[in-house]
């Protein structure tokens, strides 16, 4: 039931392909503010880990949890994506590569190049 007078709460999930894997973002008031609440990538039907917003207000402060329930974390420090896109490139590119290239394929991608 719901209340009278209660504001009606717009959520949408919107799905595409990127690097033959499926990617699919639930997104809060997509009309207006359109704040992502989570999304999860997905490979021939295996999931491939999920990601989110930790501070969805101003859209910053992005989180990797990989398809085990772990943060996503590189010699112990947390992967934190810059936003959205950052999170689905190293889902859809860096966790998806054969596992012996993972880590190094992480330090790469969050360490300064010399």
């Amino acid at each position: 039931m719901t209340a009278p007078n209660a504001p009606e709460v717009d959520i949408v999930a919107r799905s595409f392909t990127e690097n033959g894997c499926a990617v699919t973002s639930i997104i809060y008031d997509p009309a207006d503010a359109q704040q992502i609440l989570y999304g999860t990538v997905t490979r021939d039907g295996v999931l491939v880990g999920s990601y989110y917003c930790a501070d969805r207000i101003r859209q910053r402060d992005w989180r990797i949890v990989t398809a085990d329930g772990h943060d996503l974390a590189v010699d112990g420090t947390p992967v934190r994506p810059l936003d959205e896109g950052s999170a689905v490139i190293v889902l859809t590119t860096i966790l998806t590569a054969p596992k012996h290239e993972v880590d190094q394929r992480l330090r790469d991608a969050t360490r300064p190049s010399q």
